[in-house]
């Protein structure tokens, strides 16, 4: 994967989470490539925070976030999380940080 796209997907995530977490990641459209940055995780080594992702977008059904923006949302608001609390035990691992994904994009870019 290019070190630019990982970047950017990596990026995307971070922004969404911290700004408001995952209601506000699958929500918005850095969700429709929810695939790619678990991908892109792991491609860097983040495989703890990549695991914190699945998590999260296996709550759809199917194990993974629709692509599709529009339908990502109605299922985010109408059965996975009407109530915005469905991914507390992720957001709060997510925040954790347990692993320095700055450091890991820029040993990848290397």
């Amino acid at each position: 994967m290019h070190p630019t796209l990982v970047r950017d997907l990596i990026d995307d995530l971070e922004g969404e989470i911290n700004n408001g977490g995952f209601d506000q990641f699958f929500f918005n459209s850095a969700g429709d490539r929810t695939a790619q940055i678990v991908d892109a995780l792991e491609a860097i080594g983040a495989v703890h925070t990549a695991s914190i992702v699945r998590a999260a977008a296996a709550k759809f059904p199917g194990g993974m976030a629709p692509a599709d923006r529009a339908t990502r949302q109605g299922l985010l608001v109408e059965s996975v999380s009407p109530e915005s609390e469905a991914f507390e035990a992720e957001d709060a691992a997510f925040l954790e940080y347990r692993e320095n994904l700055e450091d890991l994009v820029s040993r990848y870019a290397g």
